[in-house]
């Protein structure tokens, strides 16, 4: 998330700002705020707009600002600056004597629930791992694949954005794929005649797949700049058709593609280990999203987390949290189901095919239900009673 913020010069409130963001920026005027919005529309970002004038505020007419921006207006108590950024889609306007940092980071912090509901019922989920071999490919696989099977309503994509040479396509059956991720951007359009001739598949009625890259070489193609745009791009054109997006980028790297894919994403999951190395490796890791505004959307899965010599639940999170701003929780937790997940593994087969009642594939069920079925029901559920409101207020006018 990028904080944004207008002003020639810094108010105090602001500047504390630095500390609790790593990408705090500061702009003279909002003509160069909108330039830079120009060229980052795939990322989110608060606006922090201090006005002055009325004028002020009717310089954010006809801008098109798109859902992934939250504005907070700053100024004099007055009710007629007030109704204006109410009527031009504010989300926030603050009386300047009365603002201070912990009431920012508040609004901030919420402001990532009401930006992913303005993007709509779709969901891209990023799995990363803290280092290999923790089970992030195999957790996003049999994930996107069991969602796929057992909810034939909902349409599933799996992105396989790992920069070593890919193995999702084996467990697929697409031996040697002819086309890969990186072959996305030389789409000349979005239409999905096009997408399909540059690498996308479709492998059952529901359930749609991207290999990864299969040479070396390529990955010097996710570090092109205007490569990762087409990637963003396509990411959030494509979101339109889909009920749930898993994107597997493999190892965390501080790059800028996988920076900017987790930024756009509804939800990062963070698959680690609950051995000491790991605890350590994922520390700096949720240091980097403690930072980065990601806290309420991040998700911290424990794999093999009953294996000989973990840590405790209590233990992690003593380790995790200390010296940092959040308390983090481990969100959700996977048996060491090493006898199944090893003979499938080796044979290049999915859990949810080879070994449906595995306590792995358990565990991967609950998972599910609680972080992707489960909302979208909400969801459901809101919309509805909604329209049922609705329906009885109508009645009684």
């Amino acid at each position: 998330m990028v904080i944004a913020y207008v002003t020639p010069n810094y108010e105090e409130c602001c500047f504390e700002l630095r500390d609790e963001y790593t990408e705090l920026e500061n702009f003279s005027s909002i003509q160069e705020f909108i330039n830079y919005y120009a060229a980052n529309r795939n990322r989110d970002i608060v606006l922090l707009y201090k006005v002055d004038t009325l004028e002020d505020i009717h310089a954010l007419e006809n801008m098109g600002f798109s859902s992934n921006i939250y504005m907070i207006l700053m100024g004099k108590d007055d009710v007629a600056f007030s109704l204006l950024a109410g009527k031009l889609g504010v989300d926030i306007y603050l009386n300047i004597a009365e603002v201070d940092s912990d009431e920012l980071i508040k609004y901030i912090t919420n402001s990532q629930n009401i930006i992913k509901e303005r993007k709509g019922n779709s969901n891209v989920s990023v799995f990363t791992g803290i280092n290999g071999g923790v089970g992030t490919t195999t957790i996003t696989m049999n994930l996107a694949k069991t969602i796929a099977d057992e909810h034939l309503d909902k349409n599933v994509l799996l992105l396989d954005f790992t920069d070593t040479k890919a193995i999702s396509n084996l467990f697929f059956d697409v031996i040697q794929p002819s086309k890969t991720i990186v072959d996305i951007t030389h789409a000349q359009s979005m239409e999905f005649e096009e997408l399909f001739n540059n690498g996308l598949m479709k492998l059952s009625n529901n359930l749609f797949f991207i290999p990864g890259i299969q040479k070396h070489t390529d990955k010097e193609e996710f570090s092109r700049t205007e490569n990762i745009q087409i990637f963003l791009n396509f990411i959030m054109h494509i979101k339109e058709s889909f009920d749930f997006i898993l994107i597997d980028v493999g190892v965390f790297k501080d790059k800028d593609l996988e920076i900017d894919i987790q930024e756009l994403a509804d939800d990062i999951f963070v698959i680690t280990e609950f051995n000491i190395p790991s605890m350590s490796i994922l520390k700096t890791y949720i240091d980097i999203i403690d930072r980065s505004g990601w806290y309420n959307k991040t998700h911290i899965i424990a794999n093999r987390a009953d294996a000989y010599g973990s840590v405790t639940h209590e233990e992690a999170k003593k380790i995790l949290s200390k010296g940092l701003k959040h308390n983090f929780e481990i969100a959700h937790s996977l048996p060491n189901d090493a006898l199944h997940l090893r003979e499938c593994w080796n044979e290049a087969k999915l859990v949810c095919d080879a070994c449906p009642d595995a306590p792995f594939m358990d565990g991967l069920r609950k998972m599910i239900n609680k972080f992707f079925i489960v909302e979208q029901q909400n969801n459901q559920y809101e919309q509805e009673h909604s329209k049922s409101i609705l329906a009885r207020i109508k009645e009684w006018l």
